[in-house]
């Protein structure tokens, strides 16, 4: 700050340099950065918590059809494969419907704000985070079939079916 007092010829203690121009409005905006970055980490914790929840419920619901499968042949790691594939399909369908609302629900909060606070409305998009999204959640949701998939895979047919 001295120093760019001193470039434009003020004697020291004379000047007055003011350091941040930014309106109001933005200004306050600035105690709450990390609000939308703490908003993100909470939904995808309860994506995360809503795929495992329905996974298990899921594996726990169509035992007699994964027991019948077993003893028609499918070994323990086709098995696996089932519930992951299951896995994939739901994180996929999550994907295509959230991706194109997000980006464009993203659009709309940014345009209402920053036509109200009085700056630019242009949103800038990382391009290479959004594609990064996509890997990043299919090998979370196999990741996260994992457990239940083993879970069915150890089932004892003989168990399930004589119940029935």
């Amino acid at each position: 700050m001295k120093s760019a007092a001193a470039r434009t010829g003020c004697p020291p203690g004379l000047c007055l340099v003011a350091t941040d121009q930014r309106p109001s409005d933005i200004q306050n905006y600035t105690g709450i950065r990390d609000t939308p970055l703490a908003l993100g980490a909470v939904l995808a914790l309860l994506a995360v918590g809503t795929l495992a929840h329905v996974l298990l419920t899921g594996v726990r619901r169509r035992r007699r059809d994964l027991a019948l499968l077993k003893t028609l042949g499918l070994l323990r790691s086709q098995l696996l494969q089932v519930v992951s594939w299951q896995a994939i399909a739901l994180a996929a369908a999550a994907l295509l419907a959230g991706l194109p609302l997000g980006l464009l629900a993203g659009r709309w909060a940014w345009r209402l704000f920053a036509d109200s606070a009085g700056v630019g409305n242009q949103a800038d998009v990382p391009v290479s985070l959004v594609l990064l999204v996509i890997p990043a959640t299919l090998i979370l949701a196999v990741l996260l079939a994992a457990l239940p998939g083993w879970t069915a895979a150890r089932t004892r047919p003989a168990l399930i079916l004589r119940n029935e």
